[in-house]
């Protein structure tokens, strides 16, 4: 028989949870970390675990403790290793690298390739990176974020025409993928082509430092 206390737990739970998404969506951190630890209290959860790492990175705390918690607690959730992945991305590669492959190991979700590829091409292992975000795009091909991985990788192998490709089709999918609309960019200056490339930083929506240089090299 189901405990009656089960259900209720789990509602307040979530509650707390939800809260917590909201507040640190907001930007106060503060109090989401006081939603998040809440809901953990009132039932133990890997969502509410990885949210409060989240935070706790975010306000620059030691999230230490909660990582040996979710290692310890959720060995076979592939989003274990993806929030130690995150955890390790800009301190330890190798690390990261090793969490990633265990997440994929688990669960061959498209996401983990593309995160894969994205620590790869962090590292300057460029094919490595390509051949994982080909197994993303394989299993998911209307992902736009993909595509413009895929450009952002061959543009740093030297492969102009093929990124450019990419990032066409990237914006195919997502007419406002602003990385792809700035790779873009970059590439018809790279060429010359200086009209194509205000075309490109006309449709971004957030003007910004980067953009405005840009801009600047097309009028220059």
């Amino acid at each position: 028989m189901t405990d009656d206390r089960t259900l209720p737990s789990v509602t307040k739970s979530l509650d707390e949870y939800m809260a917590a998404v909201e507040l640190e969506e907001g930007g106060y951190l503060e109090e989401a970390e006081k939603h998040a630890r809440k809901s953990i209290e009132i039932k133990r959860n890997i969502d509410a675990m990885i949210l409060l790492i989240d935070i706790l990175e975010k306000e620059g705390k030691d999230s230490s403790e909660w990582r040996k918690a979710l290692l310890e607690e959720y060995p076979s959730n592939p989003e274990t290793y993806r929030r130690l992945f995150e955890s390790s991305f800009n301190k330890d590669k190798e690390e990261a690298l090793s969490y990633i492959n265990r997440a994929i190991t688990i669960m061959k979700k498209p996401v983990y390739y593309y995160d894969k590829a994205r620590l790869l091409h962090s590292m300057g292992r460029e094919m490595e990176a390509l051949a994982s975000i080909d197994m993303a795009i394989r299993a998911e091909q209307r992902n736009s974020t993909f595509w413009q991985m895929r450009a952002e990788i061959l543009y740093s192998l030297e492969k102009r025409s093929e990124a450019l490709e990419a990032c066409e089709i990237a914006l195919k999918i997502n007419s406002r993928e602003r990385r792809a609309l700035l790779l873009a960019a970059r590439i018809y200056l790279d060429t010359g082509d200086k009209e194509k490339a205000r075309e490109m930083l006309g449709r971004i929506e957030n003007m910004d430092e980067e953009v405005r240089k840009l801009l600047d090299l097309t009028l220059s």
